[in-house]
């Protein structure tokens, strides 16, 4: 984190709080940047700038046109810059806050160790949130809990007790860990409809080969289904290409 210390007219000074990294950024300021986008006409390019330096940089609005113009337009292109970021899966973070009698407390969170022991409801809470940037904090409580034992690369997380327990708490964890693990079950949910529609297309030729009634009514049983097999396949393979804009890019 860069900090500029900025003079106002000749008499006070305030901070520039510049971020360095997506692990500057929380996903909290990202839920409230992409609202601003939601409502930005695409017109007024100033607001939307203003706006990141807002949100990103704490700047506060009295202090908007008071900054050096080489220092709005840099801080502006070293922000927008970082949506370019590569966001590899961390496993792994810690968080430092104010416990319940406000004692500052570290606490480190860990992702689901491992996927094939994910329970129903966790598998249904995290399904209707991950589609929705507004609701993801809420998706975060479910992948990642706190740390109660850790051994080297080995680790145990608290049991899942709903996405209420931590989803505010999530609002303050790094933008990094929460695209990168964005983007990890994106590319999974492509990976599985993959293999869905390889098993289906082999099961399909399977019935073909062994049966011979089979060939005699293709167009009941088989051509249609290939034809939809081919249309999903040449949707996952445009998804597969525009995954990174669709999480990093705004």
């Amino acid at each position: 984190m860069i900090k500029w210390q900025i003079r106002y007219n000749n008499m006070k000074e305030f901070d520039l709080n510049i971020p360095l990294s997506l692990s500057g950024i929380t996903l909290g300021q990202y839920q409230d940047y992409l609202k601003v986008l939601d409502k930005w006409d695409k017109e007024d390019e100033t607001y939307l700038n203003i706006k990141i330096l807002q949100i990103f940089c704490g700047l506060s609005p009295e202090f908007a046109t008071s900054i050096p113009l080489h220092a709005f337009e840099s801080t502006i292109a070293q922000v927008t810059g970082l949506f370019e970021s590569e966001t590899p899966l961390e496993r792994k973070f810690k968080m430092t806050g104010l416990n319940s009698v406000g004692d500052e407390n570290t606490v480190e969170f860990g992702f689901i160790p491992k996927l094939d022991d994910i329970s129903f409801g966790e598998y249904i809470d995290l399904e209707s949130y991950l589609g929705d940037w507004q609701q993801m904090h809420k998706a975060m409580a479910v992948l990642f809990r706190p740390v109660y034992h850790s051994k080297r690369e080995y680790y145990l997380i608290d049991k899942y007790e709903g996405s209420d327990k931590y989803s505010q708490v999530m609002k303050d964890m790094p933008l990094s860990v929460a695209l990168g693990a964005t983007v990890f079950f994106y590319r999974l949910g492509i990976k599985l409809q993959k293999y869905t529609l390889d098993f289906l297309e082999e099961d399909i030729l399977k019935g073909e080969m062994n049966n011979p009634l089979y060939k005699g009514t293709s167009e009941e049983n088989g051509d249609g289904f290939k034809a939809y097999i081919r249309l999903h396949r040449e949707m996952l393979e445009g998804l597969m290409k525009l995954q990174k804009p669709l999480f990093t890019s705004a």
